[in-house]
């Protein structure tokens, strides 16, 4: 996702709308997580007094699975993108972009926002069941025989205790 902004670095102020779709710089951001499809951006790049802005809106489709059942789990992400780009590699630890020429890579800014926004734990409904830990059937479609009462045997005093109120 290269991006020619000769025409913007020599004037402060001066922009380049940009309106695209292309596939993703990464197809796997993260363990787990596979974009689905292309990225969608719409948005701008402004020269600030030599540091080129970055904003718009991200969207794209990602699918994992669910954290309880396992089941495939398709969600979308829009992202509200606010990056800078300098082409001074000494302000690394700035947070900002480098870049270098007349060429800027907007791809790892956008790759690491997906990061960012991506939840740690997916579920594919808020009352997930999940799976038996006995037997591993899918409890959101079929309930299985097995026994709920069967306790660890160093625990079971501890079981009694409850019964007792």
């Amino acid at each position: 996702m290269k991006v020619n902004i000769s025409d913007i670095l020599r004037v402060n102020g001066a922009s380049i709308e940009l309106d695209f779709v292309e596939a993703p710089p990464v197809n796997e951001p993260a363990e787990g997580y596979l974009l689905d499809g292309e990225l969608s951006f719409s948005g701008r790049l402004t020269n600030v007094n030599g540091i080129i802005q970055l904003k718009g809106v991200l969207k794209a489709v990602y699918k994992s699975e669910c954290y309880r059942c396992l089941k495939t789990v398709k969600k979308a992400l829009e992202l509200e993108i606010d990056e800078s780009f300098t082409g001074n590699a000494d302000t690394e630890e700035s947070g900002m972009y480098c870049f270098e020429g007349k060429v800027l890579d907007i791809g790892k800014a956008f790759n690491d926002n997906i990061i960012l926004n991506l939840p740690m734990k997916i579920l594919c409904s808020d009352d997930c069941k999940g799976l038996c830990m006995k037997c591993g059937t899918n409890l959101n479609e079929v309930q299985c025989g097995c026994s709920k009462d069967d306790i660890e045997p160093r625990l079971e005093d501890l079981n009694k205790y409850f019964d007792k109120e």
